[in-house]
């Protein structure tokens, strides 16, 4: 369109006829001028605003970054608050902790060596004393965690005896004391 109206009106033949009369040294100037031309306004209409907005997202990147940082450390407060408020709950009544404990078991692929419920002097505490035998550490971690925070129902460990077992040494023999919530003071 641009082409037709420059031809329409005679420019192009007229800037042709201008630019051969031009001597050696002035059609390298006028060349030269027109590149510049071209190049600023090529950085005025492209490079200047890609520019500008790759400044714009790394700061938004780098903001972002800072969010999730804080949205971490946010998240992992609120999973320490969320255990410590399940860990208050008590449990229904019709909560049956050595299936609850044997289910964990389960789980872990531990078995139990003995599990026995209890009840203090005062009959104010339940509580439930659990020996395994022969258990590795892994199984040991895994187990402490399911009981106390990764299960649907937070246990509280009052006792753990720890020691290495009598026929293999790289196993453990450990002997705990379970605290029923609710069904305590503590």
């Amino acid at each position: 369109m641009i082409n037709r109206l420059l031809k329409k009106f005679g420019i192009l033949s007229e800037l042709g006829t201008a630019f051969r009369g031009l001597n050696r040294r002035e059609k390298v100037l006028l060349v030269g001028a027109s590149l510049l031309t071209l190049c600023v306004v090529l950085d005025l209409a492209v490079v200047s605003p890609l520019y500008r907005s790759s400044v714009r997202m790394r700061k938004e990147v780098k903001d972002g970054r800072v969010s999730l940082v804080e949205m971490q450390h946010l998240y992992r407060e609120h999973k320490k608050y969320a255990v410590v408020l399940r860990g208050n709950e008590s449990v229904p009544k019709n909560f049956s902790v050595m299936t609850y404990l044997q289910g964990i078991a389960n789980t872990v692929g531990v078995s139990y060596d003995s599990i026995q419920p209890r009840t203090s002097s005062d009959s104010a505490t339940s509580y439930i004393d659990v020996r395994l035998k022969g258990i590795n550490l892994y199984q040991l971690t895994k187990l402490l965690y399911r009981v106390e925070l990764g299960g649907e129902y937070q246990l509280k460990i009052k006792r753990l005896n720890v020691r290495t077992s009598y026929n293999n040494q790289a196993l453990l023999d450990v002997s705990m004391q379970v605290v029923i919530p609710g069904a305590s003071n503590e």
